[in-house]
């Protein structure tokens, strides 16, 4: 299987929520192999760049994280955990994480998930279940 899935673009906020002053600090993204045999997927999380329509510019890898390769034995759970910083993301960037490999919109192969927050709490915008996920049409 060579499926590709995607969160699509999103924002992150500069605080977690309307009512703190807590900075999305980490990035979680949680793969989980319920099949009965290893799967393998590459995760790539990039940075998109902070233009104003029309103009367009190439995506940025996030360094450390571009094209991560993951298998997990059957059964097995993990968590990718990416800080914020200058040379990965801060409030006010927009991201996208994909998925290639053992997985797809179904979840017949990783399941994935997506949480952005601080210290354990969430950031709402930042929450993608696996059927938040879109498949990518390679064509």
């Amino acid at each position: 299987m060579s499926n590709i899935i995607t969160s699509g673009p999103f924002a992150v906020p500069l605080f977690i929520d309307g009512t703190s002053n807590l900075p999305v600090d980490r990035l979680l993204i949680g793969l989980k192999n319920p099949t009965d045999e290893t799967k393998t997927v590459r995760v790539t999380v990039e940075r998109l760049p902070d233009v104003v329509f029309p103009t367009t510019a190439p995506e940025t890898a996030i360094p450390g994280f571009n094209q991560l390769q993951v298998s997990l034995p059957s059964e097995h759970f993990t968590i990718i955990r990416i800080d914020a910083g200058p040379a990965t993301f801060q409030g006010g960037n927009w991201l996208r994480v994909t998925i290639e490999g053992d997985t797809d919109e179904e979840a017949e192969g990783i399941e994935v998930a997506l949480f952005g927050g601080n210290d354990g709490r969430p950031t709402v915008s930042m929450i993608f279940k696996h059927e938040d996920f879109i498949e990518v049409d390679e064509d």
